[in-house]
């Protein structure tokens, strides 16, 4: 039987074929990945491929760099960037980026998911809103917080309230000036009237006192003769 045997490579086209063809068939474990007729061992999680394997040697693997990651058993030859955290839209940082695991975003404090039901994944971020309504937050807050109503305070509203700030409430000026532009004239009014007053009574006792001396009877003169 040995001496019936020969080297592979002295094997007919048509052999050959076959051959290549039962290779390239045969499903890869779950651990490899399929390149041409070879089944490649894959990197593992925050790796990828440097170079693929051949018949002689295995899969070559390098760490992922930068801001990028692959969170699972891969035959990729790029490591995929890592999700960002935009303030912007009201999201921080809960876990950074890691050869292996993408970037956890959070809610800032003042916002809300729209389904909290949902945290956010390696492929989905969390998905927030601003604050609505006559509501706000500054980011010191947990939740929204309604903002101030001047009038009820009996203030005046300096500067309205958005969803990111409080509305600012100062004393009535505009108010207060006509007020006292009323006290005065009518203390104006009362003292006028009350010189007023005094004049015209002055005036009728001056009048009385000169008619009584015209109306007065002119003195009897008795004359004595001798």
């Amino acid at each position: 039987i040995i001496g019936r045997c020969q080297d592979w490579r002295q094997a007919t086209p048509l052999t050959f074929m076959i051959l290549l063809n039962i290779k390239s068939s045969a499903a890869c474990n779950p651990d490899e990945y399929r390149i041409g007729v070879e089944c490649c061992p894959m990197c593992s999680p925050g790796n990828h491929v440097y170079r693929h394997c051949t018949e002689y040697t295995s899969t070559s693997c390098v760490p992922c760099i930068g801001s990028t990651y692959l969170d699972k058993p891969n035959g990729l030859s790029t490591c995929i960037p890592c999700t960002h955290c935009d303030p912007g839209f009201g999201l921080i940082v809960k876990h950074p980026c890691r050869p292996s695991s993408d970037t956890v975003c959070e809610p800032l404090k003042g916002f809300y998911c729209t389904d909290p039901t949902k945290d956010g994944t390696p492929s989905t971020d969390t998905v927030c809103v601003d604050c609505t309504g006559d509501t706000y937050s500054d980011g010191s807050f947990t939740s929204c917080q309604p903002h101030t109503q001047c009038d009820t305070l009996n203030l005046q509203e300096i500067k309205p309230g958005t969803f990111r700030s409080n509305s600012e409430c100062g004393p009535k000026t505009s108010s207060l000036i006509p007020v006292t532009v009323s006290t005065v004239l009518v203390l104006i009014f009362l003292i006028t009237g009350t010189i007023i007053f005094i004049l015209i009574r002055k005036n009728l006792k001056n009048e009385q006192t000169s008619t009584e001396y015209v109306n007065a009877p002119s003195p009897t003169h008795n004359f004595i003769s001798y």
